[in-house]
Order: C-alpha cells, then sequence, then structure tokens
C-alpha cells in the first residue's frame, strides 16, 4: 500500500482544516475497559464524495462520525473573574501561549454520526472519528483488528492492536450535570413542550448526557408552574412526561430550581449585585416579606406533593440561587443574601426532609445551608484548605467551571487544547472531589448558530462575550443532535473520575503516583496528551490486577 497523507490520533488534541498532513502511521494501539469506548481521530486526502470505512471483526462495534469544522472567531481572555474581558474582542497580534491558535481560526468539534459507514470529505479532505465498544460478553485480552478506508482516490489500511481490560467503569460513583436549555430544544429543532415531537427530541437529548456518563439532570421551574397567584395555586404535572424520559434513559437524579431570584433592574438587566431576592415565580415580589414567605411555603407545600405522589421525593438536588456568593457589592449584601438563604433552606426542608441543597458557589461562607458545594476551580484552588475541610468533615464538595477561569487554567473553551476538558475530572479525583457542574450542554440563545459563531453574548451586563464554546458541547440541527470532540474528551474524563474512585479505594498510594504526574492544580498540569493516555492505560492495568 502506498503512503498515504493525513493524521491520525487516539489521544485528547484538536485536528484543523489546515493542520499539516504527514505520512500516516498504518498501525495504533488503543487501551479500553470492558464497557467503554476507545475512539481516535483521522484526517486524509480524497477528492471522492465520500469515503467508505470496513472494521474487519466481529467482536467490536464501530460508530462512525464526520467531524465538521466550526468557527473560533475569538480567543479567550486571561482571567479567573467572570466581570473581565471574557474573549479577546480587540485581536492580538499574535498568538496567547495559552491558546491552540490564534482566532479566527476553525477547528474540527462537531461529530455527525454516519449510520451507514459511508463518511462525506468537505474541502477535499476526508476528517473522520471512529469509536469502537467491545461487544457484550467480549472477554478481556488483546485484539488484532483491521479497518479500512476506501474511495476512489484513497485506500488507507490501518491495523489496530486493542487491549481490553478486565474492568468495568462503574456507574453513578461519580455525580455530573451539564445544564440544558429547553426554550433551546424548541428552537433550534422547531418543536414545542406541548408536543409530542418534543419529548422525541427530549429523548435524544438524555440519550446524549447518557453517553457523556451524566447521571443528574436539571429542570427549571418555569412559569406553567403557577396556576393562581391570588390563591397560591401551583402545579407541576406539565412536568411528569418530561421528567419520565430521563429516568427511563437511566439518569438517576433530578436536580430542580430556584426558589429565589436576582430581579430586574429598572432597564430590564438582572440586578446582579442586589441584597434583596425575590421569589423566583413572582419576580416582583419580596421573598424577604410577609407575602413572600407565604408564597414560598405554598410552593413548596405543592412541590413536596407532587414528588411524593410520584415516588421522587428522595433524589433530588435542589438550587436555592445560582451563585449566592458572586457579584454582592459589599459585605452588608452578603449576610442579606446568607439569611434569606437559610430562610429559603428551611423552608424547602422543612416539606422536602430529604432533599440536598446544591449550589456554585465562591466561598464555604454559607455553612449549615448548603449539602452540596460546587466551588468553581479557581475558588476552590484560593480556598482550598477550607474546602478540604469540609472534604473531611463528611461534606459533599463538586467543582465547576464556566465562563472562568480563563488562560492557562482548565476550562473547556474551543481556543483551549482539547485535553483540558478530560484534565478537569482528572482534578476531581486528585482532589476528592465527587461531582462536576456545568452549565452549558446546549445553551445557545436566540439568533446563535454554532456552524457560524461560537462565541455566546453576554445579557447579564458583566464582562465581554462568553468564550466560544463555553455555552455548549453538543450541536443542533434541524433533524438531531451532534456530540463533539470536547463532549468526548468529558466523556473519556467522567469514566477516568469513576475508575480512580475504585483504585483510591484498593491502592492509594498507585492512586497517587498516577495522579501526581498529570495534576498539580487546576493552573498546572501534564500538557501532553499522548503521556495522559499512557497513565490511563496504567490505571486500568492495574485496576485489572487487583481485579
Amino acid at each position: 500500500m502506498a503512503d498515504v497523507l493525513g493524521l491520525l490520533s487516539a489521544n485528547d488534541e484538536f485536528f484543523y482544516p489546515n493542520s499539516e498532513l504527514k505520512i500516516v502511521p498504518t498501525n495504533l494501539h488503543l487501551a479500553m475497559a470492558l464497557n467503554n469506548y476507545a475512539s481516535f481521530q483521522l484526517l486524509l486526502e480524497s477528492k471522492a464524495e465520500n469515503v467508505e470505512f470496513k472494521l474487519d471483526s466481529s467482536d467490536f462495534i464501530a460508530e462512525y462520525y464526520e467531524m465538521q469544522a466550526i468557527p473560533v472567531e475569538y480567543n479567550t481572555g486571561d482571567g479567573e473573574n467572570q466581570g473581565g474581558a471574557m474573549v479577546l474582542t480587540d485581536r492580538p497580534s499574535v498568538k496567547p501561549a495559552y491558546a491552540t491558535r490564534l482566532a479566527p481560526f476553525t477547528v474540527y468539534d462537531c461529530l455527525k454520526r454516519c449510520k451507514t459507514g459511508l463518511v462525506p470529505t468537505c474541502g477535499n479532505k476526508l476528517a473522520a472519528y471512529v469509536s469502537l465498544k467491545a461487544k457484550p460478553n467480549l472477554k478481556a485480552g488483546q485484539y488484532k483488528v483491521n479497518l479500512i478506508a476506501k474511495a476512489k482516490d484513497l485506500l488507507y489500511e490501518l491495523a489496530l492492536d486493542i487491549s481490553v481490560y478486565n474492568v468495568l467503569v462503574p456507574a453513578d460513583t461519580f455525580d455530573f450535570t451539564n445544564w440544558f436549555s429547553e426554550e433551546a430544544i424548541e428552537r433550534m429543532h422547531h418543536v414545542r413542550k406541548t408536543e409530542k415531537a418534543y419529548l422525541a427530541f427530549l429523548d435524544k437529548y438524555a440519550e446524549v448526557m447518557q453517553r457523556l456518563r451524566q447521571n443528574t439532570f436539571y429542570l427549571q421551574f418555569d412559569e406553567q408552574c403557577l396556576v393562581d397567584r391570588a390563591n397560591y395555586k401551583f402545579d407541576f404535572e406539565h412536568l411528569t412526561e418530561r421528567i419520565n424520559v430521563f429516568f427511563k434513559r437511566g439518569l438517576k437524579n433530578l436536580e430542580l430550581g430556584v426558589l429565589l431570584d436576582r430581579g430586574k433592574l429598572p432597564d430590564g438587566m438582572p440586578d446582579m449585585y442586589t441584597a434583596n431576592f425575590k421569589c423566583a415565580l413572582a419576580k416582583d415580589l419580596e421573598f424577604d416579606s410577609i407575602e413572600g414567605y407565604k408564597f414560598t411555603v405554598r410552593f413548596v407545600q405543592a412541590l413536596a406533593a407532587y414528588l411524593k405522589k410520584h415516588g421522587w421525593a428522595e433524589n433530588i438536588f435542589f438550587h436555592i440561587h445560582d451563585e449566592p456568593d458572586i457579584h454582592y457589592k459589599d459585605e452588608a449584601a452578603l449576610q442579606a443574601r446568607r439569611r434569606q438563604y437559610y430562610l429559603a433552606v428551611s423552608i424547602l426542608r422543612k416539606y422536602l426532609p430529604n432533599v440536598r441543597v446544591i449550589e456554585a458557589v465562591d466561598s464555604p461562607k454559607f455553612r449549615g445551608g448548603i449539602d452540596i458545594w460546587v466551588p468553581g476551580t479557581a475558588g476552590y484552588e484560593r480556598q482550598k484548605a477550607e474546602f478540604d475541610q469540609l472534604i473531611e468533615l463528611g461534606e459533599t464538595v463538586w467543582a465547576y467551571v464556566c465562563c472562568g477561569p480563563e488562560g492557562y487554567w482548565l476550562n473547556r473553551f474551543l481556543d483551549c487544547p482539547l485535553l483540558k476538558n478530560r484534565l478537569l475530572f482528572w482534578g476531581c479525583a486528585k482532589n476528592r472531589l465527587c461531582g462536576f457542574l456545568h452549565w452549558g450542554l446546549n445553551q445557545f440563545p436566540e439568533g446563535m448558530d454554532p456552524f457560524k459563531a461560537t462565541s455566546c453574548p453576554n445579557h447579564t451586563g458583566i464582562g465581554t462575550n462568553f468564550p466560544c464554546g463555553d455555552a455548549f458541547i453538543v450541536y443542533p440541527t434541524l433533524e438531531d443532535v451532534h456530540i463533539g470532540m470536547r463532549f468526548e474528551s468529558e466523556r473519556r474524563g467522567a469514566e477516568d473520575v469513576a475508575l480512580f474512585q475504585v483504585l483510591y479505594q484498593k491502592d492509594k498510594a498507585y492512586f497517587y503516583e498516577l495522579l501526581d504526574q498529570a495534576f498539580t492544580n487546576n493552573y498546572t498540569y501534564e500538557t501532553d496528551p499522548s503521556k495522559i493516555s499512557e497513565l490511563y492505560e496504567k490505571l486500568l492495568a492495574r485496576l485489572a490486577e487487583l481485579a
């Protein structure tokens, strides 16, 4: 077979339409557990319309994806706080050192499933992502598999050496949530929540979450929950079919919220620095008033009755108000927020005693009010000793990132190295954090098309646009929802942390030996994706020895 120009990688690294092509290797080693995927990217030159893939194996199920190039119009800034220049609208003269490319550029992130094994080309290039899964009851061992990519002007044969380890990725030991937008589902797929077609699309998103190893889903209360404000009448039955979609897909934890709202400024912008919360379903009503108290009590009573009726009162995560200790004008305002927050928590726990209050926070200042602490990674690093004390007390601490932190900090922006997505979860493992939260599965505001622009407008009045890719890790089309390379890197990370949890129980010394080679903190970490692949296989090998 003649030499073929292209690129081949099983590591967490981006390919680009203008990547420099080399002679492609014809051998590739892959490592996997019995119940996860072994995946790789392939970039080849071809003028054909399609390239046909064929896997010579009865032991593995192959999924083929066309990698589609996505625009990155801005580079990310280099700060920790949401109030800064989250994107560099004034194009720098040279590439920021922490970025992969100088924006604007395009990167292969969207993965469009090709169910027939025929992968389209674009711009005289085949950009393909291949994902292999072991068939049920396959035994651990070494497997030799051949993959052929064939077109009129192309013949490429790849010999795959696959190590399948006697290891199972455990389910539901690491909690994981990505918030999704129902409004964006309606708009991007041209369906209404009142239609059966909406439930079919919602199931597509639930299936996506299942692949991501997400076990928690967040439904926010909408205006339909409030039936009669004057008589405190609430109804949640319209949520039942939607909730059942996720439970049928195997997700375990129902995440609900919120009780409190910041309210609005006279110009209609959110009152980000308020000291006085409003009721979330009556945004003109002061929560810290007798009327606000009545409204909230009746709301929680009705919600508790609804959840108990359907047998859902046990695995409930509940948000009182997102980031209550972020964006406040002074200490007096923070103390006012704390008092209101604790009041809301006391009402909630009175009628839902098994509820777990979860909150994205910047500090441990709301002690006693929160069951699941979710600090941003920068906030965690600043106050690591305090959060680690909470862990030692037996409390639950997760991590989150959003539009910050930026620069060298681990995050999931499109101008960052792809490896950062996976290493976020290795950081959770190293720090003994047991969950991860992100706000953006599909948070597309009106008018945004991720195939044309990926920097989400910021309507809070704070800072510049959100970084490219921050608001989403999936790509909706009219008919379907496609995963992305960042999605897949997060999936691998979620699987990794679950495996590290097993290793911690069986061999703490080796747990730290492996992780110390990859992660120091959320700012300092291993940057070579091939090194992470090597450490991952060492993790599998050790767990197989301990099985």
